[in-house]
């Protein structure tokens, strides 16, 4: 088969390989998916009458796009790749061989609610920033540790939650694991999915790497691809060694990387791959843009956190093309003058939550439409009359933080829910210590990890990247004086562009003073 041409040749060839286990690097932009897609497609055509692929994402979104453009390539053979999340997968296991586990036959997964009444009637004396604190800490034993060596809280809570037919969210795996453990069973599941794909290999857990190591025994073959830059999710147990450990975890495997990026602009690519390079841990592959445009880095300095969202606002109004609007037979019409780009090509993105309120509110100020990233809340009313594989695709995606892209609306999002989308233009806001790396009070993140946090957030920017900060902004009742987020130092001067920032005067400053200096020599 010759290459087709929509591959390049380091995708090609990681389409093409055969006969061991496969790990792709694969940078933002370098077409990730376009070539797992590929690679399926290939495999599929190879299958034995009675063999399945089985291929692993890590959001339910990621999941339905995969299904979706498998179908619409390969229409007869997509119904024989299973596609779903770490959790489906494990969650369907725990259900078709459910008298194999300790589990009732209709156990359920625990709601917010659920786990909330035990909180308060076991741990009264505790305040809910405390109870946020025990549930981390055991979600984390959970999802860290192979063999449990469980504290009191661990015990009381997982009491609470089997006496009640209950598991929670990292149990899924966990009970998966144990299930899978039985000879028997995996033997089945290996018989009938001889194919893994999973993306975003930087994501996993140490119970999800064992759950892969038990399902690649007798020749079944494993290929991952992800980007270590882009593990972000330590806080739920992921580590991003076990990425670089693959080959030692999977003997006989190749490496192999996707480099040509067809998503960012010169300077945007260059800017990202300088934050990233610095003090990361281990040897980044060097990216090449095939998107020829140079790109605009634009830095802002506002006084306020309510100024930084004015500018955000007004700078949006600007690349839609200016915002009127009148009433006419008593509606509010809004018409747009050489629009340069459309709401739906921007996005704005943040380290926490509490930071889009007044973005928000700067938005509406200008009648600037938005959407916002957000988890599903469910209730148990919502569940009654829903059958049990309903149940449980609702139920699992409230453990999942999604943006609704809309065409007509402006995207607000956290930095982490951000992760695999791509907009025109991105504004990051919070570019200030304390926020990015996040060191605020009770919260504070892993060092690199917030550096690849905030390249995640770079490099969702194909044409145009807003990095702004406040000097006084109020969060959480309290206010803040920040300097600048020490990422920003790590960007060549030649990249920036600065537009009404104080940063930029000082500097000219420092510069007119080092000119003034080397005249007396």
């Amino acid at each position: 088969m010759n290459k087709p041409a929509d591959l390049n040749e380091a995708q090609w060839q990681a389409v093409s390989h055969e006969g061991s286990h496969l790990i792709i690097v694969a940078g933002p932009g370098t077409g990730k998916t376009h070539t797992l897609i590929h690679r399926i497609i290939r495999t599929l055509k190879t299958l034995e009458q009675d063999q399945r692929i089985l291929a692993i994402t890590f959001t339910n979104k990621a999941a339905h796009q995969m299904r979706e453009r498998l179908e619409a390539k390969v229409p007869q053979l997509w119904r024989r790749v299973t596609v779903g999340t770490f959790h489906w997968f494990a969650l369907s296991l725990l259900r078709e061989f459910s008298e194999y586990t300790p589990l009732p036959k209709d156990f359920q997964i625990a709601l917010p609610e659920d786990i909330q009444g035990f909180m308060g009637e076991i741990f009264s004396e505790k305040s809910p920033v405390q109870h946020k604190q025990v549930l981390e800490e055991i979600s984390l034993i959970k999802s860290t540790r192979l063999v449990v060596d469980a504290d009191d809280n661990y015990q009381k809570y997982h009491r609470f939650l089997r006496a009640k037919g209950l598991i929670d969210f990292d149990d899924i795996l966990r009970e998966a694991f144990i299930l899978l453990e039985n000879e028997d069973i995996s033997f089945k599941v290996r018989q009938r999915y001889r194919y893994l794909f999973v993306d975003e290999y930087q994501d996993i857990n140490l119970v999800q790497n064992a759950l892969l190591k038990i399902l690649t025994q007798e020749g079944v073959l494993l290929t991952a691809i992800g980007d270590p830059n882009q593990s972000i999710y330590g806080f739920r147990g992921s580590q991003v060694k076990l990425f670089h450990r693959f080959i030692d975890d999977f003997l006989g495997s190749v490496k192999l990387s996707l480099t040509e990026n067809y998503r960012s602009t010169v300077n945007l690519l260059s800017a990202s791959s300088q934050v990233i390079s610095k003090d990361c841990g281990h040897e980044v592959p060097q990216a090449t843009a095939k998107i020829y445009d140079q790109g605009k880095l634009v830095i802002h300095e506002a006084a306020t956190d309510r100024a930084e969202a004015e500018f955000v606002a007004h700078q949006i109004e600007q690349l839609v093309g200016g915002i009127s609007m009148f009433s006419q037979d008593s509606h509010r019409v809004e018409t747009y003058r050489k629009a340069q780009r459309s709401f739906g090509d921007i996005a704005v993105l943040y380290r926490l939550n509490a930071q889009k309120n007044v973005i928000i509110e700067a938005l509406e100020h200008l009648g600037i439409p938005y959407t916002v990233s957000s988890k599903p809340k469910v209730k148990k009313e919502d569940l009654k009359e829903l059958r049990q594989d309903e149940k449980d695709e609702i139920l699992l995606q409230q453990f999942e933080e999604t943006l609704s892209y809309n065409i007509e609306k402006v995207s607000l999002s956290t930095l982490h829910a951000a992760k695999g989308l791509e907009f025109h233009v991105v504004f990051i806001i919070g570019c200030e210590a304390k926020l990015l790396p996040l060191d605020l009070a009770d919260m504070k993140g892993d060092p690199q990890e917030e550096r690849r946090l905030f390249y995640v957030g770079m490099t969702r920017a194909k044409e145009h990247l807003y990095l702004t900060r406040a000097g006084r902004r109020q969060l959480f009742g309290q206010t803040f004086f920040n300097p600048p987020s020490i990422f920003w130092e790590d960007i060549e001067e030649d990249l920036k562009a600065y537009e009404n920032s104080k940063l930029h005067r000082r500097l000219s400053k420092g510069k007119e003073a080092e000119k003034q200096q080397l005249k007396l020599f």
